[in-house]
Formats: structure tokens, C-alpha cells, sequence
């Protein structure tokens, strides 16, 4: 039965919404676990629970987003401090203090040495690695908003999805309460009291 529910609604199923590195598989593996916690009845049921696995995967992706900013935005934000803690003077050319604190940014991601200096100039300035972090929010502040923007209206809407499958149950099963009251008001009960009366 669900394998022919799955065919059928196959035409109707959502694009999954993956970029390049990104696994179909991965995605399919979230619709069906979906489909084996709501367990649809039905094709429009399906089409909900397809819906709600795509809204899933869109605000998992947007949260992976807002840490891959934050993360690139580090070498920017350590550079920056690192122009700032430098002295001027002690370079002859503006650009080779800008290539120094390039080059101290870059090698404190791979370099342990690089990485005591950095603590060092640091710690001469009543600073730590959280300054970096700090420094990367503030650098990325506009990105991040934009993204909670788009995290927030992605939960809506899979909330709002999920309230549809509700509500589709909810009238189903009130459309089916009436079809048997309706069978049984217009058939049994009719047919009892013709019984009844030959009976008498």
C-alpha cells in the first residue's frame, strides 16, 4: 500500500532543495523517516508530509549557513585586529604592516607558532580568542540577521504545514463521522423499524 502511495505521488513530490555537496540520499532518508513518524493516509497527506520534509531540510541548511559566515568570517575579523594591535612603526610601508597581519591571520589557522604569537599580542592587550569570535559576529551581524529572518519564516511555514495535516484529519474524520451516521440514519435505522412494524 505504501509503495503504491509512493509511486503515485512521486509526480507531486516536491524537488528536493540540495545544493552541490549535498546527498539526495540524505534527503529521501529525512522524508521517509517523516513519513514513518506522521504516517500519511493518503496522497494529500503525502503531499503534506513531502512539504514538511522540505521545510526540514531548508532550515537545517540555513542553520549550517549561519555557521559556515560565522567560520569564513574569522581570518577577515583576526586580520582586522591584528592591522589594529601591530605597530605602524615599526614597518616601513603601510602595505607591509597590512601583509604581516595577513600573514599572522593566516598561519595562526595552521601554524602553532603563528598561533602563540597571535595569543601573545592578545594577551598584551587584556584580549582572548573570543575577541575573534566577537569580531567575526560583528563582521557577519547583517548576513546572520537576514539568515534568522529566513530561519524564522522557513519554521512558520513547516508549522503551518504541519497544522494542515491537523486539520486534514480532522475534517477527514469528520466527513467520515457524517458518511456513517448518514449510511446508518438512512439504511439500519429503516430497516429495523420495518421489521418491527411486520412484527406487530
Amino acid at each position: 500500500m505504501t509503495q503504491s502511495l509512493d509511486q503515485n505521488v512521486d509526480v507531486l513530490r516536491p524537488m528536493a532543495p540540495l545544493l552541490g555537496a549535498e546527498s539526495a540520499n540524505e534527503f529521501a532518508s529525512l522524508r521517509k523517516e517523516l513519513r514513518n513518524e506522521i504516517k500519511p493516509e493518503g496522497v494529500i497527506e503525502q503531499m503534506y508530509v513531502d512539504e514538511f520534509a522540505t521545510h526540514i531540510w531548508e532550515i537545517r541548511c540555513l542553520r549550517r549557513y549561519k555557521m559556515s559566515i560565522l567560520s569564513n568570517s574569522r581570518l577577515a575579523a583576526l586580520q582586522g585586529i591584528l592591522q589594529q594591535l601591530l605597530y605602524r612603526r615599526d614597518y616601513d610601508r603601510s602595505s607591509d604592516h597590512e601583509h604581516a597581519a595577513e600573514d599572522l591571520a593566516r598561519g595562526w589557522f595552521e601554524k602553532d607558532k603563528a598561533k602563540t604569537q597571535v595569543a601573545a599580542l592578545l594577551r598584551r592587550f587584556q584580549m582572548d580568542e573570543d575577541a575573534i569570535e566577537a569580531e567575526a559576529f560583528r563582521l557577519s551581524s547583517e548576513d546572520l540577521e537576514r539568515l534568522d529572518r529566513m530561519v524564522a519564516l522557513a519554521e512558520l511555514r513547516r508549522d503551518k504545514t504541519l497544522r494542515c495535516v491537523a486539520d486534514y484529519r480532522k475534517i477527514l474524520s469528520k466527513q467520515l463521522q457524517r458518511t456513517a451516521d448518514q449510511i446508518l440514519d438512512n439504511d439500519e435505522v429503516p430497516r429495523l423499524i420495518a421489521v418491527g412494524k411486520r412484527s406487530v
